[in-house]
């Protein structure tokens, strides 16, 4: 199959019946080096660098019809975006705390205008801890917070998120508050946490 890798095309000699996963260890061993990674993935025209690659497990080499790499220093692009991402989740929860009062005083237009934007953050936040976690340079689950591996706390976001859907969907903006403030901004939190540990760790690397 053919690929981009840095805006160069490239040739890989690999079974139709690949899957993606074992498409992505070719790759990484096709530009392997010291401390460099993949900083950015394009598959079909969307970028997935930060997601979910599970959703990916039945894709086969038959149905990628693109695919753009990225290469780059894992641990300089880990400290770039740990930067960010500590400062954005910090501001997030800030703007959480806002949606949950204004729904409290009943102000549901204002609360969900604020709600919405909260909603678009958490996206690219997960999005980006994701990116992060791929080129941290060391397997973050080894890093443990709470007695676990740091990474179970990064994935208990989505329950949290149906529940406040549901609240929404039944208009009890009560307890569509109490799950942001109580629920969600706790969250947000320890996420900071995990987010200074990886910190620390990459220092230690360096």
């Amino acid at each position: 199959m053919n690929l981009l890798i840095n805006g160069e095309s490239h040739s890989l000699d690999i079974s139709p019946e690949a899957t993606f996963g074992e498409v992505m260890l070719a790759v990484n061993r096709l530009k392997s080096s010291p401390g460099v990674g993949l900083i950015n993935v394009r598959l079909n025209g969307e970028d997935i660098t930060g997601a979910d690659w599970s959703r990916f497990s039945t894709l086969v080499v038959a149905g990628i019809e693109a695919l753009e790499v990225q290469t780059g220093q894992k641990s300089a692009l880990a400290r770039e975006l740990l930067d960010s991402v500590e400062d954005f989740t910090g501001r997030l929860i800030s703007e959480l705390g806002r949606a949950a009062e204004a729904y409290r005083q009943g102000d549901r237009e204002r609360a969900s205008q604020i709600y919405v934007r909260a909603l678009d953050g958490v996206q690219l936040l997960s999005h980006t801890t994701g990116m992060i976690e791929r080129n941290l340079g060391f397997d973050a689950s080894t890093i443990r917070f709470g007695g676990r591996p740091s990474t179970e706390q990064l994935r208990k976001l989505a329950p949290m998120i149906d529940d406040m859907m549901s609240a929404q969907q039944k208009e009890d903006w009560v307890l569509l508050a109490d799950l942001i403030e109580y629920e969600l901004v706790p969250q947000f939190e320890d996420h900071q946490k995990v987010l200074k540990l990886w910190r620390e760790a990459v220092d230690a690397n360096a």
